[in-house]
């Protein structure tokens, strides 16, 4: 870890061979080459196996799927920097091309970027895996061409469980993607969580209920169009 010590660098980078950090890395690990670009490069896309999901020891992750979007993913950056904290992000591609500055924002504040999907529409990504990757790649190229590198990790809309086979699995592995789900959730997207008030109990109740979730705590949450209450929630949630 010397050299990101030394660096003081927010971010960190996979090798031309695909090679990965250590897994306690905590910073984002995003890559400097696009897939097409591997291939045109002749460099290897994956590193050949799923790589064990690394959740920290009694660390929280705040993540927020369908953005960016101008005024939510804005108040929510000015949060993070007064708390001193970061988060994750899972883009759209439509959202992206709208956003482009958000975007550049959030990796310039040191978060993390997944993809989540270009259209997120159900009945095109689960069409087939390969509908599925391609909007991945879509979507990538868009972020690369903002911030100069391309995420690694990504999200499926709704989640993988009901929507991913094998097939499923295999094509996004053999890409290299790291698939990042969660455990806990506010219910700002499911009806549950329609105020502020709400999204916090309804968190405070799930760590009640599922003791382990305080040992390792990954939240899903929302910071597109309508999702103000997230906004007001979070400075409790965190």
């Amino acid at each position: 870890h010397l050299f990101f010590m030394l660096s003081g660098s927010k971010t960190a980078y996979i090798g031309k061979d695909f090679s990965l950090p250590d897994a306690d890395i905590d910073v984002p690990v995003y890559d400097k080459y696009t897939l097409r670009q591997r291939r045109e490069k002749g460099l290897p896309l994956t590193y050949g196996k799923t790589r064990t999901y690394f959740y920290g020891d009694h660390v929280a992750y705040l993540t927020f799927d369908d953005g960016p979007n101008k005024v939510n993913t804005e108040k929510i950056l000015d949060i993070l920097k007064q708390e001193k904290i970061h988060a994750t992000f899972f883009l759209m591609g439509k959202n992206i091309e709208k956003n482009p500055d958000i975007v550049k924002q959030i990796y310039d504040d040191g978060n993390a970027i997944g993809l989540h999907s270009y259209s997120h529409d159900y009945k095109k990504l689960y069409r087939s895996p390969k509908t599925y990757t391609d909007e991945l790649e879509k979507t990538e190229e868009l972020i690369y061409h903002i911030i100069g590198v391309r995420p690694i990790i990504s999200r499926a809309p709704g989640g993988t469980s009901g929507h991913f086979t094998r097939a499923y699995w295999t094509a996004v592995n053999d890409l290299g993607y790291i698939e990042v789900g969660w455990n806990a959730l506010t219910g700002d997207a499911d009806g549950t969580g329609r105020t502020s008030g709400q999204e916090v109990t309804n968190l405070q109740k799930q760590l009640v209920i599922r003791p382990y979730l305080n040992s390792h705590l990954v939240i899903l949450m929302h910071d597109a169009v309508g999702h103000e209450a997230t906004v007001q929630a979070l400075p409790q949630i965190i």
